[in-house]
């Protein structure tokens, strides 16, 4: 027996379809009739539809607002209208066909009693004479009414022994598509069952084995949707429910939580996508579904921006800057004088103003990309008919002309542009789509740039175009318009970006319209107009770094997005991931120094004569030098007798150290000639840390000294006439003190000179103003000592680690900070960590922990990728990377006194 040819997309958008009856169907009209078929007869709720069993006959559909009667005669029912219309005639998609004449329908059941379906029928019928809001009111009666009578099965639980959760009302959304049903989740499996049983009697989802992810999404503008996305054996992989309300949405996610495997963040994957681990495309693909874009919902359909303006050269040149379209503005603001025209309604426009009255993706405009591939959706969309043959999706050309230059064609484009074949592209289908009236052509496949041979080879340029270096540059500026700060608001004016208010969340709360014909009026302008995103950012968006990415230590590609598994890509990511692997994979310890007596607490850089050393201190109280080139040990002093070293650290531009000691004191040491300038008591306990940060101003440096007295200092260290030189006062040099609960053990400034982090060994942290030393915030702390603190070289975020074993990474550039990632996963891998010291360059962080290890984690994967035992016994104290263009060196220092370099062959012999 043939597939049903029956489709949910041959009823209005909204229709509703209810059930369907085996029947015997004639027809007669005034002058023929048609012998008797075989089908089913489905009722919904503006029509009824015939469906021949012989794929030959067309389905017939009768709108019920062109029935002039229905009655019962004997075990038939026989409608009378002045309209049919006639779809898939022969199985073959093409325009629906319209007869207009009077018509004697006559439908014989086989199993079911005539009354079953008359009653229901003629329901149906009398509401559609209704004026529209009697109409509506009706309606709405009617579906409420059959739907609150249909319940669950529970025959259709797979084991008898589970036991139901949660049960509510849902509409499964697809393409053009909202049936309605019940999804009921039980203590193994989520059930969904569609009232209809279209098109299966009910959805089977395992929780523990099927579920891949689960997505808040939004549905007409209201935050009461989820995308449960099944794994690939599953069958359908999606499966897009909207609820009634807000709180039922939270509910069930709440249910479903235990079983989703999230995505990455926000934060997380913007990191990625700055050094280049995510690609262009796939970065936008991560902020469409973070905005509740949806390839399930044409109403949100993810959008791209047009990048390539040049649709007429024979060869596209992507090395030149004049071939791309400018991203820093909207597609409305690209022609100048359409703008000003705009511009000048806009002023005279009264409230609520709006700059464009179309927007830059809705239904409309995905399928009109998308009409050779999805045909069916377009009759759909368009009540049966394709669009005018000049109007169509002709010319990419054609396109983009409009595009800068029509009055109301503002459309950007869709991911299909820079992904996949291009078949939506071709006519594989053969479709019928009518004959231009220029030239009298059939419409077929759409006409390429010339520099493009096949759709393959355009897809192929466009994506590459995508990654290239010009739009890398100035991508941030696009997402800034569309998912950013210049979205909506005076901003939004200001950047030539402003919709209709209907475009935007917030603007109409559905649930408070109570008057049906308003709701439905509001419902149909959502769906057509189109959705502004999710706003995701409230800043400007970051740039991507320029250029070779600088070294992520990051071993790890990312995980899957959206929309299938990833592609390597060609150019600056494959660069990049290529030397991080290079390295990482090859980092050995190559020299050890057994020099120190005691624990290594410090260590520190500077450079000689274009050199490289590292510099070690100890609680034995020796400074420790060491050329990386060679790996040889060259100076070994104790400056201070007798007096514990405890942090020490390389003034800039210097050979300059300031030295922290047990003794309460800061010590300032020149290397060069081996000097002790003063030693200043400057706390009433030991000195935990040290840091500085330059002042661009004068040249001068600031230096934070923390203490077990419970404070952090704040002091300026003077230049002296001598560039290489400075001097250090106590006395008059202070700024501030910084006042904590508990003793200071970690700090860090941020790269701007601007804020100071702190960590005590109670486990708080704190943000400090610099240099007015007034308290900004007291973070998420942890549950015992902050061993470290440290600003990413952007600045934007900050990370802390703990002898409770837990990382956590702060976004810090916005206003309250809020964290972005927390890594209790890892710690329940191995027992409880202990982290003593850190190191990271913004993407991966190196751990040293109190069993002597060195861990590398990657902000990636999340998760530890490699770990090495690097001193033994005691814990690995300090760990730092050497600041060496184009090359990785690693120096690591424990309890054992040990100081360890790794590093690749080209560094180290």
């Amino acid at each position: 027996m043939p597939a049903s040819r029956f489709s949910l997309l041959l009823l209005e958008p909204g229709e509703i379809y209810f059930e369907d009856f085996s029947v015997t169907y004639t027809c007669s009209t005034q002058d023929s009739s048609i012998p008797p078929q075989r089908g089913r007869l489905r009722l919904c709720s503006k029509s009824a539809m015939f469906e021949p069993t012989d794929v030959k006959h067309p389905i017939l559909k009768i709108s019920l607002s062109y029935c002039s009667s229905v009655f019962k005669e004997e075990n038939s029912i026989v409608v009378q209208c002045n309209q049919l219309t006639e779809m898939l005639a022969n199985n073959i998609v093409a325009p629906y066909v319209f007869l207009k004449k009077t018509f004697i329908l006559k439908f014989t059941f086989h199993y079911a009693t005539s009354e079953e379906c008359l009653y229901r029928l003629s329901q149906l019928h009398r509401a559609s004479t209704l004026p529209p809001k009697e109409q509506q009111e009706m309606m709405e009666a009617i579906i409420h009414s059959r739907h609150a009578r249909v319940q669950f099965d529970p025959c259709w639980l797979e084991d008898l022994h589970e036991t139901v959760q949660f049960e509510a009302k849902v509409i499964q959304v697809s393409p053009l598509v909202s049936n309605p049903g019940r999804v009921v989740v039980t203590s193994a499996r989520l059930y969904y069952q569609p009232y209809n049983r279209e098109p299966w009697p009910v959805m089977k989802i395992r929780l523990a084995s099927d579920i891949e992810r689960v997505a808040r999404r939004r549905y007409l503008l209201q935050n009461s949707a989820l995308e449960i996305y099944c794994k690939e054996h599953c069958s359908p992989k999606y499966l897009f429910l909207a609820l009634d309300s807000t709180s039922l949405c939270d509910e069930l996610f709440k249910r479903l939580e235990p079983n989703n495997k999230p995505n990455i963040g926000l934060d997380v994957a913007t990191l990625q996508w700055q050094h280049g681990i995510l690609s262009n495309y796939e970065y936008l693909l991560f902020l469409n579904s973070a905005a509740d874009r949806s390839f399930n919902d044409l109403t949100q359909y993810p959008v791209f921006p047009w990048v390539v303006k040049d649709f007429t050269s024979a060869n596209l040149d992507l090395e030149d800057p004049s071939i791309y379209r400018d991203l820093s503005l909207p597609i409305g603001a690209l022609n100048p004088n359409r703008l000003k025209q705009l511009l000048e309604r806009f002023n005279d426009m009264p409230e609520p103003r709006f700059l464009y009255g179309s927007h830059y993706m809705a239904p409309g405009f995905v399928l009109f990309y998308l009409a050779r591939k999805y045909p069916q959706l377009v009759l759909c969309l368009h009540g049966g008919r394709f669009d005018h043959p000049d109007r169509m999706f002709n010319s990419l050309q054609q396109t983009w002309q409009n595009v800068m230059n029509g009055a109301a064609d503002y459309k950007e484009l869709v991911p299909e542009f820079y992904d996949g074949e291009g078949e939506f592209l071709v006519n594989y289908l053969d479709i019928n789509f009518g004959h231009r009236s220029s030239d009298g052509r059939p419409v077929q496949d759409v006409e390429l740039p010339p520099w493009a041979k096949s759709p393959q080879e355009l897809i192929v340029k466009l994506r590459q175009a995508l990654e290239s270096e010009h739009v890398s540059k100035n991508l941030h500026l696009w997402i800034d318009l569309i998912f950013g700060h210049l979205q909506r608001g005076t901003k939004a004016i200001e950047a030539r970006n402003l919709f209709h208010p209907l475009c935007y969340e917030g603007s109409v709360d559905l649930c408070t319209v109570i008057d049906p014909v308003t709701r439905l009026m509001y419902e149909i302008q959502i769906l057509e107009f189109g959705q502004i995103p999710r706003q995701l950012f409230t800043k400007p968006h970051p740039a991507r770094f320029a250029g070779l990415i600088p070294t992520p230590l990051s071993l790890m590609t990312s995980p899957d997005l959206q929309n299938g598994s990833r592609e390597e890509e060609d150019g600056v990511e494959n660069r990049t991931r290529s030397w991080s692997q290079s390295r990482l994979c090859n980092l050995q310890i190559h020299t050890v120094f057994h020099g120190h007596k005691k624990s290594v607490t410090g260590l520190a850089f500077y450079s000689q004569n274009d050199d490289v050393q590292a510099v070690s201190v100890s609680l034995d109280g020796f400074i420790k030098v060491y050329k990386l080139r060679n790996g040889k040990q060259v100076l070994s002093v104790n400056p201070i007798e007798s007096n514990p070293l405890t942090a020490c650290l390389c003034l800039p531009e210097s050979n300059a150290l300031l030295l922290g000691t047990l003794q309460n004191e800061v010590a300032l040491y020149q290397i060069d000639c081996c000097r002790l300038d003063n030693v200043a008591s400057v706390h009433d306990d030991n000195v935990t840390a040290l840091g500085i940060v330059k002042d661009e101003k004068d040249g001068n440096v600031i230096l934070a000294s923390a203490s077990s007295d419970c404070s952090v200092k704040l002091w300026r260290v003077h230049r002296t006439c001598s560039s290489s030189h400075f001097r250090f006062r106590p006395t008059t040099d202070l700024i501030a003190e910084l006042e904590h609960d508990s003793s200071v053990v970690s700090l860090d400034f941020h790269p701007g000179g601007l804020k100071l982090a702190t960590g005590t060994k109670e486990g708080q942290v704190h943000l400090w103003e610099v240099p007015t030393g007034l308290p900004l915030d007291a973070l998420p702390g942890h549950a015992d000592e902050v061993s470290a603190v440290k600003f990413s070289p952007d600045g934007s975020k900050l990370v802390t680690v703990g002898h409770d074993g837990l990382l956590q990474v702060f976004q810090v550039d916005i206003d309250p900070p809020q964290i972005v990632v927390k890594s209790e996963e890892m710690v329940a891998q191995d027992k409880r960590e202990d982290f003593r010291c850190l190191a990271w360059d913004g993407l991966s962080i190196l751990l040293g922990t109190a069993r002597g290890e060195m861990l590398i984690f990657d902000l990636v994967s999340f998760k530890v990728v490699r770990r090495v035992q690097a001193h033994a016994p005691g814990a690995l104290t300090c760990i730092a990377v050497a600041p060496i263009v184009d090359d990785l060196v690693v120096v690591t220092a424990g309890q054992d006194g040990r100081v360890c370099l790794w590093g690749s062959d080209a560094i180290i012999p």
